[in-house]
């Protein structure tokens, strides 16, 4: 295509490389056994109560240009997973490569998920992302299905997110 007044275009990528990142948790999941999926729905819903957008995306049947296009204006990228022969599914760590390759403007990662017998998705995954520079929250893993305690922290985790957004647009 033609465009004949470029300005729009030339204008959206200044503020895609320049601008801040906005009030955008980008909660990206994939989940075996709905413990994951659980903690991805209790997570947006806290966010939304604290004033945080957040949007979710299920990775096993993600629009990846959706995905990318979120992660682009997030200022927090939530990362959930459940463990797979010790370390993140292979859904999570590719959205975590994903984020990597864009170098998105996000200033926070945060990781969840559940786990069985142990493992080290959380290493993996900030392993993965080494182009980004990001702080990294405290996780929040459960073993099995999320309890009270495990929505607990995914409360706190949201409280930090919002804390961590004051201010942005």
């Amino acid at each position: 295509p033609l465009y004949r007044d470029p300005k729009i275009i030339l204008d959206a990528y200044g503020d895609w490389v320049s601008g801040p990142p906005r009030n955008l948790c980008v909660v990206a999941y994939v989940s075996m056994h709905d413990s994951t999926r659980r903690m991805a729905e209790h997570l947006v819903d806290a966010c939304l109560r604290r004033g945080v957008r957040a949007e979710q995306v299920e990775l096993s049947g993600a629009d990846v240009g959706r995905l990318a296009m979120l992660l682009v204006d997030a200022a927090t990228i939530a990362v959930g997973t459940p463990t797979v022969n010790g370390a993140a599914h292979p859904l999570a760590a590719y959205a975590a490569i994903l984020a990597n390759l864009l170098k998105p403007k996000a200033r926070h990662l945060a990781v969840f998920g559940s786990y069985g017998w142990g493992g080290r998705a959380v290493e993996q995954l900030q392993s993965l992302v080494p182009n980004l520079k990001v702080e990294v929250l405290p996780p929040v893993l459960c073993k099995g299905l999320p309890r009270q305690a495990d929505r607990e922290a995914l409360d706190r985790m949201a409280d930090e997110i919002a804390r961590r957004h004051a201010g942005l647009p």
